[in-house]
């Protein structure tokens, strides 16, 4: 059933089956677009619907699943895979906002905005990484002062 699935799947144009993830997405088929959304990246890996395609994997299990860690996964596949690509941008953003905003995972939010920043100095996204940097200022110096306290 696999091989007769990819197979048609293999012989439909990549806007076609970008369509279709679509629709199943629109459907809350979610697993559907998703294997729909992989077949074009496995399929059609030069195309440039392919880095879109996993950012949309990523965006799925952030705001449709709801399975952060699974989305930070993918959104990183995004950054390493199409560095280049406008998309690795907005995920390498995305990853330092679930660590900040779902997981509170600051440090790891830190870091991966500073590298945003390092690596898009003059990006349409610097106010809202310095935003977000800014509210962390004061977590982490709460986080400070509860370790002094402890230590004392």
């Amino acid at each position: 059933i696999f091989i007769l699935i990819y197979s048609c799947d293999n012989n439909k144009k990549p806007e076609d089956l970008w369509d279709e993830a679509q629709n199943y997405r629109i459907n809350n088929n979610l697993m559907e677009a998703i294997n729909t959304f992989k077949n074009i990246i496995e399929i059609y890996p030069n195309n440039y619907l392919s880095s879109k395609s996993q950012f949309q994997i990523a965006d799925i299990y952030l705001n449709d699943i709801k399975d952060y860690d699974l989305s930070i996964k993918e959104f990183k596949s995004v950054v390493k895979d199409y560095p280049n690509d406008e998309v690795a941008k907005k995920s390498l953003f995305m990853i330092a906002y679930i660590y900040n905003n779902y997981i509170n995972a600051y440090t790891d939010a830190i870091d991966n905005y500073n590298l945003f920043i390092s690596k898009y100095p003059k990006d349409e996204l610097i106010p809202s990484v310095k935003y977000e940097l800014e509210g962390l200022k004061e977590i982490i110096s709460k986080i400070d002062s509860l370790k002094i306290n402890n230590d004392l």
